[in-house]
């Protein structure tokens, strides 16, 4: 049970990968809002970066909690939506949010 998806985080020198375990269907939206919040700091990747998995797992309700949400640097959580492959690509180099 639950509502599992993940998302790719692109930078310059790699990539991370946020799992979500309630809040997928949500994800694309959230991906969204979070690359907008970080725009101040687009030029400034590891401020970037940050701002957009804080605002991920603030918005899975993942905060101070050990469940519910989790962080990854290659992508082999389950995503209910796209076959155990990351739903949701946050291109930080690009300034874009795609789907697959």
């Amino acid at each position: 049970m639950g509502d599992r998806a993940m998302a790719e985080i692109k930078t310059e020198h790699g990539s991370l990968y946020f799992y979500t375990h309630w809040t997928g269907n949500t994800l694309p939206a959230t991906a969204d809002d979070a690359l907008e919040l970080a725009r101040p700091r687009w030029d400034d990747e590891p401020y970037a970066l940050k701002i957009v998995v804080d605002y991920l797992i603030r918005e899975a309700g993942a905060r101070d909690s050990e469940t519910g949400a989790g962080l990854l640097l290659r992508p082999y959580a389950e995503d209910e939506y796209n076959h155990d492959e990351p739903s949701v690509i946050i291109d930080l180099v690009n300034h874009k949010v795609a789907t697959r």
